[in-house]
């Protein structure tokens, strides 16, 4: 486990498949996520029960953000493509409608490219934000990322387009 103050990280168990089913299928993230389609519950219950953690290998790796009070998982947090020749990976995250606010993605983050640097020896982290998704695009900046530039027409919301910034965070200096 990777342990801040109010929340942990750790990898998917077979318990967080319900949990995984409501998030991967919340259309009102979809367009940010890049998801098109509905996922199945049976997918997702293959995913955990396949789940490696290696990230050299699978070049993703999922964690489930859980408040430490009472263990509760309240959100997950990915790296994808991960390139480790350059030592970058995207970052992903969805924090459960219930639990937003709470500054439990902040924190996710922080211990996100804490263990990015000293576990995995990543040099750089990237999101790409929806330019209208002001809550993505304030937690990424309070989070140490800034602005590498932006994506004009990159997401497709229904028939038109929306640009979207990649956020970068450099974890070492050089």
């Amino acid at each position: 486990m990777i342990c801040g103050d109010n929340v942990y990280l750790r990898a998917p168990e077979p318990d967080d498949v319900d949990a995984m089913f409501r998030w991967e299928n919340d259309r009102d993230i979809w367009s940010s996520a890049g998801v098109r389609a509905p996922m199945s519950r049976h997918l997702i219950w293959k995913y955990v029960n396949d789940y490696t953690a290696d990230l050299y290998a699978d070049s993703q790796a999922r964690f489930i953000i859980c408040r430490i009070a009472d263990n509760m998982p309240v959100g997950a947090v990915d790296l994808y493509d991960a390139d480790m020749i350059n030592r970058r990976c995207g970052v992903g995250i969805v924090v459960d409608k219930a639990h937003r606010g709470l500054g439990y993605a902040a924190e996710a983050l922080r211990l996100l490219g804490d263990y990015a640097w000293r576990d995995l020896g990543l040099h750089q982290l990237w999101a790409i934000v929806d330019a209208a998704n002001m809550s993505s695009r304030t937690l990424f900046s309070d989070a140490g990322y800034s602005v590498g530039g932006r994506l004009r027409s990159w997401i497709r919301v229904g028939e038109s387009y929306s640009d979207a910034y990649i956020y970068q965070r450099l974890l070492c200096n050089g």
